[in-house]
Protein backbone atom coordinates (compact mmCIF):
# COMPACT_ATOMS: atom_id res chain seq x y z
CA UNK A 1 0.00 0.00 0.00
CA UNK A 2 2.63 2.44 1.18
CA UNK A 3 4.70 0.79 -2.05
CA UNK A 4 1.40 1.87 -4.44
CA UNK A 5 0.88 5.67 -2.67
CA UNK A 6 4.70 6.57 -3.70
CA UNK A 7 4.18 5.15 -7.32
CA UNK A 8 0.95 7.45 -7.31
CA UNK A 9 3.15 10.59 -5.79
CA UNK A 10 5.84 10.24 -8.06
CA UNK A 11 3.78 9.29 -11.43
CA UNK A 12 1.73 12.50 -10.66
CA UNK A 13 5.42 14.31 -10.16
CA UNK A 14 5.90 13.26 -13.42
CA UNK A 15 3.27 13.95 -15.10
CA UNK A 16 3.59 17.48 -13.48
CA UNK A 17 7.34 17.95 -14.71
CA UNK A 18 5.40 16.85 -18.21
CA UNK A 19 3.29 19.59 -17.98
CA UNK A 20 5.42 22.12 -17.40
CA UNK A 21 7.98 21.23 -20.09
CA UNK A 22 4.68 21.35 -22.65
CA UNK A 23 2.88 24.34 -21.77
CA UNK A 24 5.66 26.83 -20.21
CA UNK A 25 8.31 25.80 -21.78
CA UNK A 26 7.37 26.99 -25.80
CA UNK A 27 6.42 30.24 -24.20
CA UNK A 28 10.19 30.92 -22.82
CA UNK A 29 11.72 30.67 -26.59
CA UNK A 30 9.02 30.98 -28.89
CA UNK A 31 8.40 30.17 -32.35
CA UNK A 32 10.88 32.21 -34.81
CA UNK A 33 8.50 34.77 -36.86
CA UNK A 34 9.28 35.04 -40.21
CA UNK A 35 12.68 36.72 -40.64
CA UNK A 36 12.32 40.08 -42.73
CA UNK A 37 15.57 39.97 -43.81
CA UNK A 38 16.17 39.94 -48.22
CA UNK A 39 18.43 37.00 -49.47
CA UNK A 40 22.07 38.97 -50.34
CA UNK A 41 22.23 40.63 -53.13
CA UNK A 42 20.21 43.03 -54.88
CA UNK A 43 21.96 41.96 -58.27
CA UNK A 44 22.91 39.03 -59.24
CA UNK A 45 25.56 37.67 -61.50
CA UNK A 46 25.83 34.43 -62.86
CA UNK A 47 28.11 32.06 -65.61
CA UNK A 48 27.73 28.90 -66.17
CA UNK A 49 30.34 26.45 -68.83
CA UNK A 50 30.69 22.97 -69.63
CA UNK A 51 32.04 20.20 -67.54
CA UNK A 52 35.76 19.42 -67.72
CA UNK A 53 39.00 20.96 -66.78
CA UNK A 54 37.89 24.36 -68.28
CA UNK A 55 38.39 27.56 -65.61
CA UNK A 56 36.48 30.35 -66.48
CA UNK A 57 36.26 33.94 -64.88
CA UNK A 58 33.71 36.18 -64.07
CA UNK A 59 34.29 39.98 -63.61
CA UNK A 60 31.94 42.17 -62.37
CA UNK A 61 32.45 46.30 -61.98
CA UNK A 62 30.29 49.00 -61.18
CA UNK A 63 31.41 52.54 -62.28
CA UNK A 64 35.08 53.02 -61.96
CA UNK A 65 35.82 50.89 -58.71
CA UNK A 66 38.19 47.94 -59.40
CA UNK A 67 36.83 44.85 -61.00
CA UNK A 68 35.64 41.82 -58.71
CA UNK A 69 36.98 38.62 -59.55
CA UNK A 70 39.12 35.83 -58.38
CA UNK A 71 41.96 38.03 -57.02
CA UNK A 72 39.80 40.39 -56.09
CA UNK A 73 37.02 38.94 -53.87
CA UNK A 74 34.74 41.53 -52.96
CA UNK A 75 34.88 45.78 -53.63
CA UNK A 76 32.50 48.29 -52.29
CA UNK A 77 29.62 47.12 -54.64
CA UNK A 78 30.30 43.61 -55.85
CA UNK A 79 31.20 40.77 -54.13
CA UNK A 80 32.37 37.07 -55.49
CA UNK A 81 30.70 34.44 -54.43
CA UNK A 82 32.44 31.42 -56.23
CA UNK A 83 35.41 31.05 -57.76
CA UNK A 84 35.19 27.88 -59.81
CA UNK A 85 38.50 25.97 -61.81
CA UNK A 86 36.52 23.51 -63.42
CA UNK A 87 37.73 19.99 -62.25
CA UNK A 88 40.59 21.39 -59.85
CA UNK A 89 39.32 21.24 -56.09
CA UNK A 90 36.27 20.45 -57.15
CA UNK A 91 34.11 17.08 -56.49
CA UNK A 92 31.41 17.46 -58.81
CA UNK A 93 31.32 18.25 -62.50
CA UNK A 94 29.73 21.30 -62.28
CA UNK A 95 30.90 24.61 -63.04
CA UNK A 96 29.78 28.01 -62.34
CA UNK A 97 30.49 31.33 -60.89
CA UNK A 98 27.88 33.94 -59.56
CA UNK A 99 28.41 37.49 -57.97
CA UNK A 100 26.04 39.89 -56.22
CA UNK A 101 25.52 43.56 -55.21
CA UNK A 102 25.07 45.37 -52.15
CA UNK A 103 22.73 47.84 -52.88
CA UNK A 104 22.12 49.08 -56.56
CA UNK A 105 24.01 52.67 -56.35
CA UNK A 106 23.78 55.00 -59.77
CA UNK A 107 26.06 54.17 -62.38
CA UNK A 108 27.39 51.58 -65.30
CA UNK A 109 27.51 48.14 -64.36
CA UNK A 110 29.48 45.75 -66.42
CA UNK A 111 29.76 42.27 -66.72
CA UNK A 112 33.08 40.18 -68.64
CA UNK A 113 33.94 36.79 -68.88
CA UNK A 114 37.50 35.54 -69.06
CA UNK A 115 38.94 32.14 -70.10
CA UNK A 116 41.61 32.00 -67.66
CA UNK A 117 42.25 28.35 -68.59
CA UNK A 118 40.93 27.02 -71.86
CA UNK A 119 44.01 26.09 -74.03
CA UNK A 120 42.89 22.72 -75.76
CA UNK A 121 39.15 22.93 -75.15
CA UNK A 122 37.77 26.14 -77.21
CA UNK A 123 35.39 27.48 -78.14
CA UNK A 124 33.71 27.64 -74.68
CA UNK A 125 29.98 28.54 -74.40
CA UNK A 126 29.24 30.22 -71.01
CA UNK A 127 25.81 30.83 -70.31
CA UNK A 128 25.40 34.36 -68.85
CA UNK A 129 22.74 35.52 -66.41
CA UNK A 130 21.82 38.91 -64.97
CA UNK A 131 19.02 38.75 -62.46
CA UNK A 132 17.53 41.45 -60.21
CA UNK A 133 17.03 39.79 -56.59
CA UNK A 134 13.15 40.55 -57.31
CA UNK A 135 13.23 38.08 -59.88
CA UNK A 136 13.24 39.93 -62.65
CA UNK A 137 16.11 38.96 -65.84
CA UNK A 138 18.33 42.27 -66.76
CA UNK A 139 19.91 39.60 -69.60
CA UNK A 140 20.16 36.15 -70.36
CA UNK A 141 22.47 35.12 -73.33
CA UNK A 142 25.68 32.84 -74.08
CA UNK A 143 29.35 34.07 -74.72
CA UNK A 144 31.49 32.41 -76.87
CA UNK A 145 35.04 32.21 -75.90
CA UNK A 146 36.94 31.36 -78.60
CA UNK A 147 40.61 30.92 -77.27
CA UNK A 148 42.90 31.04 -73.85
CA UNK A 149 42.84 34.08 -72.17
CA UNK A 150 39.91 35.90 -74.11
CA UNK A 151 37.87 38.25 -72.67
CA UNK A 152 34.62 39.32 -73.83
CA UNK A 153 31.84 41.82 -72.15
CA UNK A 154 29.16 39.74 -71.71
CA UNK A 155 26.81 42.86 -70.96
CA UNK A 156 26.88 46.69 -69.24
CA UNK A 157 23.95 48.37 -69.12
CA UNK A 158 23.28 51.67 -66.28
CA UNK A 159 21.05 51.62 -63.29
CA UNK A 160 19.39 54.47 -62.05
CA UNK A 161 17.04 54.65 -59.01
CA UNK A 162 17.18 50.67 -58.76
CA UNK A 163 16.19 49.81 -62.30
CA UNK A 164 17.38 49.22 -65.82
CA UNK A 165 17.94 52.11 -67.61
CA UNK A 166 15.99 51.50 -71.11
CA UNK A 167 18.68 51.07 -74.16
CA UNK A 168 21.47 51.52 -72.12
CA UNK A 169 22.99 47.63 -72.08
CA UNK A 170 25.41 46.74 -75.19
CA UNK A 171 28.20 44.37 -74.91
CA UNK A 172 30.76 46.76 -76.33
CA UNK A 173 34.20 45.80 -74.31
CA UNK A 174 35.36 47.24 -71.30
CA UNK A 175 38.52 46.66 -69.96
CA UNK A 176 38.53 46.57 -66.27
CA UNK A 177 40.50 48.12 -63.77
CA UNK A 178 41.65 45.02 -61.45
CA UNK A 179 44.19 46.57 -59.85
CA UNK A 180 46.72 43.72 -61.47
CA UNK A 181 50.21 44.79 -62.10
Amino acid sequence: MIRTLIQDVLLAMLLGVAAVIMFILPSVNPAAKDDPAQLPGNLVASIAWPAGPIDVDLWVQQGDDLAVGYSNKSGRVWSLLRDDLGTANDDTPLNYESAFTRGLPDGEYAINVRCFGCAGHVPVPVSVEVRLAEGGVVWRGTVDLLKDKQERTAIRFRMANGQVVPGSASSVFKQMKRGEG
